[in-house]
Parts: C-alpha cells; structure tokens; sequence
C-alpha cells in the first residue's frame, strides 16, 4: 500500500478485499549472540573423543542445546548430534585403549 507521499507502506491487510494477510518476520542471518556456545561446544566435543569424554561430552551436548535454544537450531543439532557421537566414540575408544571409560 501506499501512502498519501507515494511511499511504500507496509501492512497487514489485502490492497483489494482488506482481510488480513500472514506477515513473516524477516530473520536476521547475522546474528552475533551465542558464539560462545558454539565455540566451546566444538571444543567440548574435540576434548571428549580423547580425554574423559563423559563428561566432556555431556557439557559439548549442553552447549549445542544453548546453540539450539539462542543462536541456530540447525546448528545447535548438528552440535547435539555430534556431542552424542563423540561421547560414544570417545567411550569405547578409551575403554578400547586402557580398558576404563574414565581416561
């Protein structure tokens, strides 16, 4: 619609019949909150698949679900997914090596 300048006015309503139409929030790509979150859930994640990944693991999954909740869901599952599988792989592969899962 515009308006009595000829500017561009956005709205809400159908030009022709005037019912309300659906309005999508634009979303902002370049979001820069959370990136902590992402940084040390990677981090997390590269530490369990070596050293105590138990622990390790569970906080690289913590971090990838504050991803998910703050920054990028994509991103935060990804993280989630891969928390999980480093701290399966990190389990067996140091219950392969020193035949404990605590190391």
């Amino acid at each position: 619609m515009y308006n009595s300048e000829s500017d561009v006015v956005k709205t809400n309503f159908c030009q022709s019949c005037g019912r309300m139409t659906h309005s999508y929030e634009e979303t902002d790509f370049s979001k820069k909150t959370g990136i902590a979150y992402v940084i040390l859930g990677w981090f997390f994640f590269a530490v369990s698949l070596l050293f105590i990944p138990i622990l390790f693991g569970a906080v690289a999954f913590c971090m990838g679900f504050l991803t998910y909740s703050a920054r990028s869901k994509t991103h935060g599952v990804i993280l989630m997914f891969f928390a999980a599988m480093g701290l399966l792989l990190g389990s067996m592969f140091s219950f392969i090596v020193a035949g404990t899962m605590f190391i």
